[in-house]
């Protein structure tokens, strides 16, 4: 017990930095890649089963996000997946919204078909085909008593200037000018605060540098695989080093190794000592 305890290594500071390395290199590794992932959402358009997430259990059926009847009497029902229109008892989807989160629905006055807003448009069908007639984040949609659509939308970020706008009939969309007379009522701001994790985020995806888009997109994917390889490599130089260790270990045991040793020649000088 006293020889193992002499021949113990030291906990030096190059040892600790060492074995946090090689412990955290995996769970570094899945950050880099998740916010590399994370930081391309607007680009890419990935699924996975619904199985593989840790925290959430998997529901019945999706959450309701929203829900308006349409003048057929028919209801339209827009969730996490897609938009549905249900008519006796049946749920047809809509191609169009697949894998799609749908956020508001209206119906302007007379349409056979609705406004449907997504996170990032709100669009609208023509002849059979839906095309985004108002683009940025969609903070509202709603119907007007004058049977028009309001939308408030614009902007990318938390903090986008979103501009109210009114649709007779879902594509062309003018300025609503009572909410922007509304909204110059309210005073000036004086320095606003917002919540620190905001800020944080900003920070983490480079956006604060950057802004949003295809820099915060390249800040992500930079930083993000320079960690990773960091990460594995420095893993796989520790696997590396293992491997030489277990094999001089297997070397100085195996069974002719001490008649090596002694039959090598013994150096003048120390005979003649």
């Amino acid at each position: 017990m006293k020889d193992k305890a002499k021949t113990a290594k030291p906990w030096t500071a190059r040892r600790i930095h060492l074995w946090i390395g090689v412990i955290l290199a995996i769970p570094m590794t899945l950050m880099a890649v998740s916010g590399i992932l994370i930081a391309m959402r607007s680009v890419t358009h990935i699924q996975i089963p619904m199985r593989w997430l840790g925290a959430e259990t998997i529901p019945e059926r999706l959450p309701i996000n929203v829900f308006v009847h349409g003048p057929d009497g028919a209801a339209w029902i827009g969730n996490a997946q897609g938009l549905f229109r249900i008519a006796d008892g049946r749920a047809q989807p809509t191609p169009h919204f697949d894998g799609q989160e749908v956020v508001g629905l209206a119906f302007p006055a007379g349409a056979a078909s609705p406004v449907v807003a997504t996170r990032m448009a709100v669009w609208a069908e023509n002849g059979g085909q839906w095309t985004p007639t108002k683009r940025g984040r969609v903070r509202q949609l709603s119907v007007l008593p004058d049977g028009r659509v309001l939308t408030v939308a614009g902007g990318r970020g938390e903090l986008a200037d979103g501009k109210p706008f009114v649709t007779a009939d879902g594509r062309d969309w003018v300025p609503y000018q009572p909410a922007l007379q509304a909204n110059m009522a309210l005073p000036a701001l004086e320095d606003p605060k917002v919540a620190l994790h905001q800020a944080m985020r900003e920070l983490h995806s480079g956006a604060y540098f950057f802004g949003k888009g295809p820099g915060e997109m390249v800040w992500s994917n930079l930083l993000g695989w320079v960690l990773a390889s960091l990460s594995l490599t420095g893993l796989w130089i520790w696997l590396k080093a293992e491997r030489v260790k277990a094999r001089k270990r297997v070397a100085a045991l195996s069974p002719g190794a001490g008649s090596k040793v002694a039959a090598s020649p013994v150096p003048a000088a120390a005979a003649e000592g």
